[in-house]
């Protein structure tokens, strides 16, 4: 699995191995071959109620579904639809019936506010709604700011439907004719073909619409080291997430149990469920990773069934690393596995050989190469901008052709943001994550959207956000503000408190997610670090909050 360097072409590449699936076929053509053949096998066991839905059971409810989509709602190859639902039973029945019916589906996260489902639907622009009935107002509110008309009868997957809405369970549950003979139609090129369509988050802070291809999804996810039939696994990622369609597509493509549930993530949670369904293969984030060592320590237990903890999304020191092994696994059964990617290009490299604080090599068929500013490519041990190209580049960003150009080039390398080297040996190692954006139990922080809502206070003059280490929990980065207020007298001045209690409630009084609230308080200056040109310097914005940082400051309000 080592990576290899060409000098002449100034890349390292992966290890040349085809795929063992078909990514010319479409992506619903092969999940229903691989479900023809998982019988009564559990393709999902749901953690809350105990449900166990069968391979077969999945690949019938997705026939029926892709046959309401085709028939009654009439819908055309490369239409959108928005799903904003936790991991509950039927949304991998309805993903797949998407497919199956050549519709793309657009993710949200069901924590989303009204102003970052808007966004999004004005990039996406789709035709109806899957949604859990609690989401259904915000995309409904969000939609009517812009002037979106979505289909008169959107789809509920979890909740209480209103009389306009039809529940998918009534579609998923009523068996239809000749189920066993349904043939899907070609689409088309899959690699040419979006399949979904995720958000990223690049230095401007605006999330991006990024699509990825039918091609993308089946090349990358063949059984992995260690990994058989008899696996379950454990994500806690709603499809929003790229994980959580790494974790999909590697359990309905290998036969690989996945254990679901629509509970919020915790420490406590996580155990519960690897001990009751012996799961095998856990991945999550350093922060709940490390939430999951601190919580096994206090009682002294370990996870004995887990064989691959996997850990990305961020950052993963060699400490968390040491922990996972010798505080929460079982010597000789199971080992912590780090893993690096993006949105936009999928999985990257995996840790398989560890070394220090590497992220390990290049995965099959990915070449990566690291460029100076000029754009000139680096050698061994010299850090640089990580280029990407994997064997099925992403289509780019969905309306944002801009966007595209800057991070797409001609010959398919991906433009990551990230700084990186590569050592000697091939070991990869990110230096800086991106400069600007940090992040809050997973959740990607925009400082400038932050700034946006904090100026619309009077008496700010500048205001910079910067995120600050958790000293309890490092991996996370707590939003903290820099303000410089207008001289008037102190009675007009804004307090700490009213900006904090700005980013955490709306005008109006709606609480705003609550990862954007700002964790690291207020910092007041006399002036911001800036440039000739009079835009702020980041780094030394973030060294002058750090000298100046109080974390005992007031909380968010909730």
């Amino acid at each position: 699995m080592a990576t290899q360097y060409d000098p002449a072409a100034g890349c390292w590449r992966g290890p040349d191995r085809p795929p063992v699936l078909n990514p010319a076929a479409n992506l619903g053509q092969v999940l229903l071959n691989v479900l023809e053949r998982a019988g009564p096998k559990p393709a999902q066991l749901n953690g809350d109620t105990g449900y166990a839905m069968s391979g077969d059971e999945l690949r019938r409810r997705a026939v029926r579904f892709a046959r309401r989509l085709i028939g009654p709602d009439r819908c055309q190859q490369g239409d959108v639809v928005a799903l904003m639902a936790r991991n509950s039973d039927d949304v991998a029945p309805v993903v797949l019936g998407c497919f199956l019916a050549g519709v793309t589906v657009s993710t949200l996260d069901p924590s989303f506010g009204v102003e970052e489902v808007e966004h999004l639907l004005r990039l996406t622009r789709p035709r109806n709604v899957i949604a859990d009935a609690d989401a259904l107002p915000v995309v409904y509110e969000a939609a009517g700011r812009i002037g979106l008309l979505l289909a008169a009868q959107p789809y509920v997957l979890l909740g209480e439907p209103s009389a306009q809405c039809l529940p998918v369970a009534d579609v998923t549950a009523v068996e239809t004719d000749d189920e066993d003979g349904f043939v899907p139609a070609y689409r088309g090129d899959s690699a040419a073909l979006t399949a979904v369509i995720v958000c990223s988050s690049g230095t401007t802070g605006l999330p991006k619409a990024v699509r990825i291809s039918h091609a993308q999804l089946i090349g990358p996810y063949q059984r992995i080291s260690q990994l058989d039939r008899r696996d379950t696994i454990l994500c806690f990622s709603t499809l929003y997430w790229i994980s959580g369609w790494q974790m999909l597509m590697t359990g309905l493509l290998n036969g690989i149990r996945r254990v679901i549930t629509t509970r919020p993530a915790t420490p406590q949670l996580a155990i519960e469920l690897c001990n009751r369904h012996q799961v095998t293969l856990l991945l999550v984030t350093p922060t709940m990773a490390t939430d999951i060592v601190r919580t096994l320590e206090a009682s002294a237990e370990r996870l004995p069934s887990i064989k691959l903890f996997a850990v990305g999304g961020s950052t993963v020191s060699k400490r968390l690393r040491e922990d996972i092994n010798q505080r929460v696994l079982v010597a000789g059964r199971g080992r912590s596995l780090v893993g690096y990617g993006t949105s936009e290009t999928g999985n990257i490299a995996y840790e398989l050989l560890v070394r220090d604080d590497s992220v390990g090599f290049l995965l099959p068929g990915v070449t990566a190469k690291i460029t100076a500013e000029d754009g000139r490519p680096l050698g061994p041990n010299e850090t640089g901008e990580l280029l990407v190209r994997p064997a099925h580049p992403f289509l780019g960003y969905h309306g944002d052709v801009p966007a595209t150009e800057a991070t797409l080039a001609a010959d398919g390398y991906v433009r990551t943001g990230d700084i990186a080297r590569f050592d000697a040996d091939g070991y990869l190692y990110l230096v800086d994550r991106k400069r600007e954006i940090f992040k809050y139990d997973g959740f990607q922080i925009a400082p400038t959207e932050l700034e946006d809502t904090i100026a619309e206070l009077p008496g700010v003059r500048y205001v910079a956000v910067v995120g600050l280490p958790d000293p309890a929990r490092p991996y996370n980065e707590l939003a903290t503000a820099l303000v410089v207020r207008e001289p008037y007298e102190s009675a007009s001045a804004p307090t700490e408190r009213q900006v904090v209690e700005h980013c955490a409630r709306t005008p109006d009084g709606r609480a705003r997610p609550a990862h954007k609230w700002l964790r690291g308080g207020v910092i007041f200056v006399d002036q911001l670090p800036m440039t000739a040109s009079g835009k702020v310097r980041r780094a030394a914005a973030k060294q002058l909050a750090a000298s100046r940082w109080n974390p005992s400051g007031p909380p968010p309000s909730g």
